[in-house]
């Protein structure tokens, strides 16, 4: 009996795979890494700067709001290699948001009370 094809195990060829099947992208294990460190650090940075904080803790939640749910989207996104830096940078502007909103907001209410105050006059 004639062989009509190569069978050695170098020669045997893989699965086609279709030209229209996407490539399944890369499982990240560390995945969880920046959002935990980021959950912590903006914590501390509330922290730090609550106790300076000359407002009523309404406000103080308000402009805390978008720094949390910044680094809240870092646990969201695709646990993939290639949304990684998705991920640090989410957690990245939530913190240094969380730490510079309270000053920032204080700032803006104290122009805010001295344009009106210009406007309004003494008397």
């Amino acid at each position: 009996m004639r062989q009509t094809q190569d069978t050695r195990w170098y020669a045997v060829r893989g699965p086609e795979r279709p030209w229209y099947a996407a490539r399944t992208p890369e499982r990240d294990e560390w995945w969880w890494l920046v959002p935990t460190a980021a959950t912590a650090v903006a914590l501390l940075c509330a922290c730090l700067r609550l106790r300076d904080a000359e407002l009523p803790f309404f406000w103080i939640a308000l402009t805390y709001t978008p720094g949390f749910l910044l680094v809240g989207g870092s646990w969201f996104t695709a646990r993939t290699r290639e949304r990684r830096g998705v991920r640090v940078c989410l957690a990245a502007a939530g913190c240094v948001l969380t730490y510079l909103t309270v000053k920032a907001f204080t700032a803006a209410l104290y122009v805010l009370a001295v344009l009106v105050w210009l406007r309004q006059g003494d008397g």
